[in-house]
């Protein structure tokens, strides 16, 4: 992770990291001369936690009411890294700043634009 001061932000608080999570998974297929001959795009039906991959994490208040877990995006200055749960942030990434959304990060001048 070569960016720079690691953060999480809430997913169920920013509108920007929740449109870049809920982007479909786009899968390309090639023929022998590397062109693309295929695109196929693959809706994501839950966003799982990418250090133990078991629960469905929530992207809105509504699904936290309904029960589903406050969810972090691990990011630095220039990605979004991973998904984590709250029991995994705890465990691996206890040490690191929490905020609600990115604005706060930009405010304090952790990340640039780019988001």
């Amino acid at each position: 992770m070569k960016g720079g001061k690691m953060f999480l932000v809430r997913l169920d608080r920013d509108l920007r990291i929740q449109k870049i999570v809920r982007r479909p998974i786009e899968i390309y297929g090639f023929d022998e001369d590397g062109e693309i001959i295929d695109v196929e795009l693959v809706e994501k039906t839950a966003i799982v936690c990418d250090a133990c991959g078991t629960q469905a994490l929530a992207l809105t208040e509504n699904d936290l009411e309904n029960g589903l877990p406050v969810g972090y995006a691990l990011c630095d200055n220039e990605y979004v890294y991973q998904m984590v749960c709250d029991s995994c942030r705890r465990k691996y990434f206890g040490r690191l700043k929490i905020y609600d959304n990115l604005d706060q990060v930009m405010g304090e001048g952790l990340c640039g634009r780019g988001y």
